[in-house]
């Protein structure tokens, strides 16, 4: 009797089947609003729900066009009729660093006035352009100056002190390095997200002491109504995810709408 010997490839590709599977029978990629994370969910399985969620998409939108850079510091605006901004439009730019280029091209297409913060900067309050107004600015959890000394505002603190309370925010974009998990509960809680159109976040899932609040957050911006059309991995971050058979990314560029159609 004449036994066949298994490739290499065959034993990884066996290996490789494994993981797939394991990987779809412990995460979860879209409707977390039901799910009881910490009844339901062990440490592993938070962990690839976290990746897996922010990596799939639960609406559509028709028409994106992207702003500014290709790689990173770009972001895909949905451009459908209904959630399109039209002039006298609002966006805030949450985090600059030092790429101007969404600021730059969302306002010159749209004619949007763009309201870009960011405080790490060393810049002072300024007009870049006619469109374009910078603040020396944070924002966050609370109202503060923080351990590094930059004054640090909730979104409805920074709307009142614009003059935006009644206003309509048509997109806002928070690239806030970690910030985001504090800043989005507050947002969500003092429902200052209600007047928003799109929301554009960078997610830095970093640490995995802090997966299961992380998920537990995103799960609370799917329960406001938020649905993602689009998400970019941030190849500057990539990584490699225990559990997961391909590489991921600790920085999730994810653009939500609020809910169109059926999820």
């Amino acid at each position: 009797m004449t036994y066949s010997k298994k490739t290499p490839f065959e034993d990884n590709h066996r290996k490789d089947q494994r993981q797939l599977s394991f990987l779809r029978r412990n995460s979860i990629s879209h409707k977390l609003a039901n799910i009881d994370i910490d009844q339901q969910m062990n440490d592993t399985q938070v962990a690839l729900t976290l990746h897996s969620y922010l990596d799939n998409q639960d609406t559509v939108c028709r028409r994106k066009i992207r702003m500014g850079d290709m790689d990173d510091g770009g972001w895909e605006i949905c451009d459908d009729e209904d959630v399109r901004p039209v002039p006298p439009c609002i966006i805030y730019s949450l985090g600059i660093g030092k790429d101007w280029t969404f600021d730059e091209d969302a306002s010159r297409l749209y004619g949007c006035h763009v309201f870009s913060f960011d405080p790490s900067l060393g810049l002072e309050k300024h007009d870049r352009t006619p469109h374009i107004h910078f603040y020396p600015w944070g924002v966050g959890g609370e109202t503060r100056v923080n351990g590094k000394g930059w004054p640090m505002f909730t979104l409805g603190d920074v709307k009142k002190k614009l003059g935006h309370e009644n206003k309509v925010i048509d997109i806002v974009k928070m690239d806030i390095e970690s910030s985001e998990w504090s800043a989005l509960p507050e947002m969500l809680s003092s429902r200052e997200l209600d007047s928003v159109r799109q929301l554009f976040v960078e997610y830095h899932v970093v640490f995995p002491a802090s997966h299961r609040k992380s998920l537990k957050t995103i799960q609370a911006v799917e329960g406001d109504g938020w649905r993602k059309f689009y998400v970019h991995k941030n190849i500057h971050c990539a990584r490699k995810q225990e559990g997961f058979p391909v590489r991921r990314t600790s920085c999730y560029e994810v653009m939500y709408l609020r809910s169109k159609e059926g999820v």
